[in-house]
């Protein structure tokens, strides 16, 4: 199946309101994300239908739950070649996404695609825990999204202090999502958390007949971050919280 096939199968099953517009945008995507790759390792998925299931139907499933609110400014953290973010980003037109990542050359990609898909974002390349004490980014996003980057534990430390009273952290899990989830009962009330959820997904349906089940793991914002937090990666992968 092409990649516009399996995006608007994904997307009409799911109810998630897509454009012809920007179904035509994820096979430019995923052709700029394949060349790109070829020089530059961004994904170990080097096919047309992996990129299409694995990131692109994945990183929309968000939206199959209406966890993004409208006109939301989202920050995707640890975003390496944009995922789950600028899916988002490009089917929601509404939303204002700032992109951080540490390797500078997977966040080239990323500015790459929005220019190419005509994507207004903000790149930072960054470790979070370097500029989440900034005030310009502490506490000032809707949404945090994050996908395979670190343990929750870890993960949570990472992404909540960027989140404002209110908002919403959610975590991107492919595997162990209960196991973490249990990893995190004492971080999550610590950080501001408060767990209201974990949503399954299931994923299309590969040519070989493999379907994959992934899950959202969603954590409201209800308290200010202690100050202290995060802190130093080292610190938080050596003793999570």
């Amino acid at each position: 199946m092409k990649v516009n096939e399996i995006m608007q199968g994904f997307c009409s099953k799911n109810n998630i309101d897509i454009s012809k517009e920007a179904l035509a945008g994820f096979d430019t995507l995923c052709s700029s994300l394949l060349e790109f790759n070829a020089h530059t390792n961004l994904t170990a998925i080097k096919d047309e239908e992996g990129v299409a299931i694995k990131h692109f139907a994945d990183s929309l499933a968000a939206l199959r739950f209406d966890l993004v609110p409208v006109g939301a400014r989202v920050i995707d953290i640890g975003c390496g070649a944009g995922f789950p973010g600028l899916p988002l980003a490009h089917v929601r037109r509404d939303l204002s996404v700032t992109f951080l990542d540490s390797t500078a050359k997977k966040l080239k990609f990323t500015e790459k695609a929005c220019k190419e898909l005509g994507i207004s974002a903000e790149f930072l390349p960054v470790r979070a825990e370097e500029v989440s004490s900034d005030k310009k980014y502490r506490e000032s996003f809707d949404i945090a999204v994050s996908r395979a980057v670190a343990s929750l534990p870890v993960l949570l430390e990472l992404s909540l202090p960027f989140v404002k009273v209110g908002g919403t952290f959610v975590a991107y899990k492919a595997t162990g999502a209960a196991e973490e989830l249990e990893m995190s009962k004492k971080a999550i009330p610590m950080l501001g958390g408060k767990y209201i959820e974990t949503f399954e997904v299931e994923l299309p349906e590969s040519s070989d007949g493999e379907v994959l089940h992934h899950s959202l793991i969603v954590v409201k914002k209800v308290k200010n971050t202690p100050i202290q937090y995060p802190r130093r990666y080292a610190q938080m992968v050596k003793k999570p919280l």
